[in-house]
This record gives C-alpha cells, sequence and structure tokens, in this order.
C-alpha cells in the first residue's frame, strides 16, 4: 500500500462525522489497493440499497454484493439508460459513517452501458458499511449504509 492510499485511508477512517469524507483516486481503490478489486463493469450480485438519479430516474445506482475471488464483496453500480459521463462511487466505512472513504467515481463511457465501483471485502461489524452514490443530470445522491 502506497504512502499516500495509507494517509487517505487513514484519514477517511478518523475523521470527525460533519468532515468531509476522503477521497481516493481509482488507483488506489483497484487492483488490490486498501484491499479493494477490480471487477468487469457489468457485474451483477444481490441488491442491498438502490436510488434512483436523473430526469425521469433514467439512471439506477445500487448497492451490491457477490462473491468475487471466494470473498463476499460490496460494490457500486449504475445501470439504465445512462449516458457518456454519468459518475458512479462507492463510499466505505469501518466507523460505522462517522468518516469514510470515497472510492472513484468512475464513469459510464457509452450511452446505456452500466459500471461499477471496485469491490471490498465485507465484515460482520455493524461498523464496517458501504453506500453506493452516482452523479445524473447534476443530480447527486447516495443509498443508505449497508
Amino acid at each position: 500500500m502506497s504512502a499516500t492510499a495509507t494517509c487517505a485511508l487513514g484519514a477517511a477512517l478518523n475523521v470527525a462525522a460533519t468532515a468531509a469524507p476522503a477521497r481516493a483516486s481509482v488507483a488506489e481503490c483497484t487492483n488490490g489497493a486498501n484491499g479493494f478489486v477490480s471487477i468487469p463493469y457489468h457485474q451483477s450480485g444481490t441488491v442491498r440499497r438502490s436510488i434512483h438519479l436523473g430526469a425521469n430516474d433514467r439512471a439506477l445506482i445500487t448497492l451490491q454484493s457477490a462473491t468475487i475471488q471466494g470473498l463476499t464483496r460490496g460494490y457500486a453500480k449504475i445501470s439504465g439508460s445512462t449516458r457518456v459521463g454519468d459518475q458512479v462511487w462507492m463510499d466505505w466505512t469501518t466507523t460505522g459513517g462517522n468518516g469514510w472513504l470515497q472510492c472513484g467515481p468512475w464513469y459510464v463511457r457509452s450511452d446505456g452501458a452500466p459500471n461499477t465501483s471496485a469491490a471490498q471485502r465485507t465484515d460482520p461489524s455493524s461498523q464496517w458499511l458501504f453506500r453506493a452514490c452516482g452523479l445524473v443530470d447534476g443530480e447527486g445522491g447516495c443509498t443508505g449504509w449497508w
């Protein structure tokens, strides 16, 4: 883990509830960094939370879980009538939401295509939580924590 990733994760997980989330680059949330793994843009699993965003609720943001590389992992997904530039990311906390790491955003690359965040393993702790977020047509929002 790089020093930057370690600092971003440490800052994210120890900030006050009123503080902004620590943002991690896509590189700090993929290919094993901070425990995240890269997954296919069309990955599907069990939907845990969801919200619609955009004009006429055209895009669906879901928090999903699936068995990936032998572990149950959570990730964010955008689908529906997506457009190039729509965004999806996943927030992750180990402090019950009192500070979190914003992992992403990932951008939709072609109209109508889904995209996913990287995936992070789940944990039975009630403090270890995820939520999926997106930005569509200038409207941003997040699912509830799971």
